[in-house]
């Protein structure tokens, strides 16, 4: 942060979104708890999800609060955007998911089933395009794979609804320009990642400091054929944006923080025997295997709710470990 040429901005990001989510981590790893308050934190997690998606759910059907773009009407709820929307709640449907397939308890996996109806179709009215291509296939493909060949032929049956769901958009310029590299969004995706690397190449050490790549893009690295867009924030992938907010150490920390995880939380999976917390721990790297696909073109953590998100799948995963020690 204190190299950045907007320190004021940099300290708040590193405020409200580094320390106050790794803050969050620490408390929930040295509270006590006992397994009835875990679920009551996963709980809370799902509950805000649910809440999120009826707001923007009333939008859409009995307002007109709604984004209108590319051819399409867009929820955006609580949010400034239908892609941060997206973000959130693509990290939850894969939780719900788990603990509704795979989960033995009867009251959870019924109320993960009635949740998950207007998250996912909160979720599908969002349009975001990283959600349906990327971070649920991801995440259902890993399902599958770690649930035995039955799972993973729902999973790709999962994949083929998605696909299925996607043909309304087909003439529309939210699915055609995917495909166009000479103009629209991935041409100006493209020049925004080729303006980013020149920002890495500048700056490969630190990188430009928190949230400090807004100032920096659209005043020294824009390309003349991108002047569309200059007020990007990010540059819409996960390795690019550790590395221009934190420099090469920022890449390999989210690396470790990752290798870490999967770790512990497959190694978990392996050796429990309540099948409720396997489901949980099942959900839980789903939904971050979606946070690793999704952030291939979008934002991944520097954002005050997925950084809490983030860390709170730390934290639970830690929690089950202690539990099951316990």
């Amino acid at each position: 942060a204190l190299i950045a040429e907007n320190l004021g901005v940099a300290m708040r990001e590193f405020r409200v979104v580094v320390f106050e989510s790794a803050l969050f981590y620490f408390l929930l790893k040295a509270t006590p708890l006992e397994k009835r308050h875990l679920w009551r934190i996963v709980g809370a997690l799902i509950v805000a999800a649910a809440i999120v998606s009826l707001i923007g759910l009333y939008q859409y059907f009995f307002t007109s609060d709604v984004i209108t773009a590319e051819g399409v009407r867009r929820i955006h709820g609580i949010y400034g955007s239908p892609n941060n929307l997206g973000l959130f709640l693509g990290r939850i449907v894969p939780i719900l998911a788990a603990l509704a397939l795979f989960g033995s308890s009867l009251r959870r996996r019924t109320i993960c089933c009635l949740v998950g109806l207007p998250v996912t179709l909160c979720l599908y009215l969002t349009y975001s395009r990283g959600a349906w291509l990327l971070g649920l296939p991801a995440a259902f493909i890993f399902l599958g794979l770690m649930q035995g060949k039955r799972a993973l032929l729902m999973s790709l049956l999962v994949i083929l609804v998605i696909a299925l769901g996607l043909l309304p958009l087909i003439g529309t310029e939210r699915l055609a320009s995917l495909f166009n590299t000479q103009s629209g969004t991935t041409f100006l995706r493209l020049k925004l990642w080729q303006g980013s690397l020149n920002m890495i190449r500048d700056h490969p050490l630190f990188g430009v400091g928190l949230d400090n790549f807004l100032y920096r893009y659209r005043t020294r690295y824009v390309l003349p054929e991108a002047w569309e867009e200059l007020d990007l924030s990010h540059p819409h992938n996960i390795i690019l944006d550790y590395w221009t907010c934190l420099g090469i150490l920022g890449v390999i920390a989210i690396g470790w923080l990752q290798f870490a995880f999967f770790r512990k939380a497959l190694r978990l999976h392996r050796q429990l025997g309540d099948r409720d917390l396997k489901a949980l721990l099942l959900g839980l790297m789903a939904s971050m295997v979606a946070f690793l696909a999704h952030g291939l073109i979008d934002n991944s953590y520097f954002l005050v709710d997925l950084a809490f998100v983030f860390f709170l799948t730390l934290g639970v995963t830690t929690k089950v470990e202690s539990l099951s020690s316990g």
